[in-house]
């Protein structure tokens, strides 16, 4: 009977780690790991808004409003979006403090959010001669490199 206590007892422990070692994983990949992966994808998308609606951004066109409006709606929502995916990541600052430039500090990240905004409203004025600037600074704070890669 005592060898039967032993075997039922190794596989108890066996099953409660398995399933410790499960939860464990499942905990991190949904708080950590899911997060970080749409925060890189929106990194992206911002790239590509970016290179998509230069156009709109820094040529003045007139009677193409619907562009306008297209490239204006796309720039706000990425700035909305870049501010709720950084605060959905647990321990942001420590993360990108220790990540050697893979996340960008959460400083400049809620900066590179306030300029889309202004490149945003930016989109239907005529003199759009600071949009390059706001431009190039949004590339700097994300950590997207020089503007004519």
């Amino acid at each position: 009977m005592r060898e039967l206590a032993k075997i039922v007892m190794t596989s108890a422990a066996t099953i409660l780690g398995g399933v410790i070692v499960l939860i464990a994983g499942q905990l991190l990949s949904k708080f950590f790991i899911e997060p970080l992966q749409e925060f890189k994808k929106l990194l992206g998308e911002i790239r590509y808004s970016l290179v998509f609606f230069a156009r709109e951004i820094h040529t003045p066109i007139s009677g193409d409003k619907d562009i306008c409006d297209k490239a204006s709606e796309a720039l706000r929502k990425h700035s909305c979006d870049l501010r709720s995916k950084v605060a959905a990541i647990p321990f942001y600052e420590f993360m990108s403090n220790r990540s050697s430039g893979f996340l960008p500090n959460k400083a400049s990240v809620l900066e590179a959010a306030r300029l889309l905004i202004a490149l945003s409203n930016s989109v239907h004025k005529d003199d759009r001669s600071m949009n390059f600037d706001l431009k190039r600074k949004i590339y700097s704070l994300l950590g997207f490199g020089s503007i004519d890669e």
